[in-house]
């Protein structure tokens, strides 16, 4: 065997051990191909809706227009809660949407006084499930149901019928099927956009939900968010029903561990 052969043979040994492991398979290391493992997360979120009502509600066979801008709903407002809490594991997540409010008023004619008092609940049950994540890019499909609550009590006061109560509530729940985006503009800023569909006749008519919002990192892990969300329902059962919708501006801080 020659000089050049010698010096040749090794300066290919030399290429083969130096590239091992990356796209020539080595013949004697055997360490294992390190994997990323899927990591658990949370997110909490808390906010606050300034909701409009348009629509109809039906009681007992009798229709009531609702027209309640947010100026109007926060005169009789006695509370609301709102917030959410998404579980992820992997390119899985689970997540609850909750909305719990009160309102009561009076309303006063010449010999009419009515006393009303509402309370209800939306909640949303879903299990996302994460198709793109390059980073700034971020887009789910999800599934699970949208539960609506409705307790109504009226008192009507008369000068010659004297006082006459009146008083229903309603719990159904929706399938719903949606989607949810979200872009990173720069470091600190996104945007997000959420929508769905459901009811298909399995409790309401039809419901829908969308929103959009741009949200602003202030710490690590912590976000604002500022967006306008809409929810509509189309149900009925018998006598009641419940044809809204409710959209208005959001506000709220989330944050992620």
């Amino acid at each position: 065997m020659t000089t050049k052969t010698i010096a040749a043979s090794a300066i290919i040994l030399t290429v083969i051990q130096a590239t091992a492991g990356t796209t020539v398979p080595s013949l004697t290391d055997h360490k294992p191909v390190a994997t990323t493992e899927p990591a658990w997360n949370c997110r909490v979120a808390l906010y606050g809706w300034a909701e409009t009502l348009d629509g109809d509600v039906t009681l007992r066979g009798r229709n009531v227009p609702v027209d309640a801008s947010f100026s109007d709903i926060l005169d009789h407002l006695d509370y609301a809660v709102m917030g959410a809490v998404e579980i992820g594991y992997g390119r899985w997540s689970f997540l609850s949407d909750l909305m719990f409010s009160q309102i009561s008023g009076n309303t006063n004619t010449r010999n009419t006084q009515i006393d009303t008092e509402l309370k209800q609940f939306i909640g949303n049950f879903v299990v996302a499930y994460n198709v793109i994540d390059t980073g700034p890019t971020r887009f789910d499909v999800y599934a699970g149901a949208r539960v609506n609550s409705l307790d109504v009590n009226l008192d009507v006061h008369t000068q010659n019928l004297g006082t006459l109560g009146d008083s229903g509530s309603k719990t159904w729940v929706d399938p719903i099927i949606g989607v949810r985006f979200q872009q990173d503009l720069s470091d600190k800023f996104f945007f997000r956009a959420v929508g769905d569909i459901g009811g298909f006749g399995a409790a309401s008519d039809f419901t829908w939900q969308a929103m959009t919002a741009f949200g602003y990192r202030v710490c690590d892990g912590g976000s604002v968010v500022l967006g306008y969300r809409g929810i509509g329902t189309d149900y009925t059962d018998g006598n009641f029903g419940y044809d809204v919708i409710t959209h208005g501006v959001l506000l709220g801080f989330e944050y992620k561990f």
